[in-house]
């Protein structure tokens, strides 16, 4: 399935008008662009600025959005790492319903309800703390520090270059499985 990666949004109330910059995930080379997007300018035109928020907090929620650093990726950080009880009835990830079943469509409702849209707001609000969590491990007597990438983990002995996590939770769930012994996580 694909996506857009996200590398800015622009909400301009004055034209009324919502311009993404991104590319489908599926097209090589990648190429960004930065178009209006007629969907959300309308739901900014009819129903204001909170509301096209919530559309696309919703999309990047639906995986329709990904990647970039904006309020709405560290809203979903939010609804998974602090809201996580009151997100699992809605995360349509870990139901497993046959698409068309009565089961299905239930949880489609729920997914539409003014419950999960008060939750994407209360998650869009939220204020995320200044505290940062870095992985780290022992090495020959010393300590070293992790930098996350795509596919492993780099390390140096300076701090400063390690991954800053917003959440400790997001830090630990960085941590390679075969590792979760002999790396720790601690707080910046």
């Amino acid at each position: 399935m694909s996506y857009e990666k996200v590398k800015s949004i622009k909400i301009d109330e004055a034209q009324g008008k919502v311009f993404i910059n991104c590319a489908s995930n599926n097209v090589r080379p990648l190429s960004y662009s930065r178009e209006e997007y007629p969907y959300f300018s309308k739901i900014l035109q009819e129903q204001g600025k909170e509301a096209v928020e919530l559309a696309l907090l919703k999309s990047y929620e639906e995986g329709n959005l990904q990647e970039g650093n904006n309020k709405f990726t560290r809203a979903l950080k939010v609804l998974i790492y602090v809201f996580g009880e009151e997100y699992k009835k809605f995360n349509w990830r870990n139901h497993n319903s046959k698409w068309g079943s009565e089961e299905a469509k239930k949880e489609k409702e729920l997914r539409e309800s003014q419950e999960f849209k008060e939750l994407l707001l209360k998650a869009l609000n939220y204020k995320i703390s200044k505290e940062k969590y870095i992985i780290f491990k022992h090495y020959i007597g010393e300590k070293i520090f992790g930098k996350r990438c795509l596919t492993c983990m780099k390390w140096s002995r300076e701090r400063e270059k390690a991954t800053k996590f917003d959440f400790k939770e997001e830090a630990e769930n960085n941590i390679f499985s075969q590792y979760k012994d002999s790396w720790g996580v601690e707080k910046v």
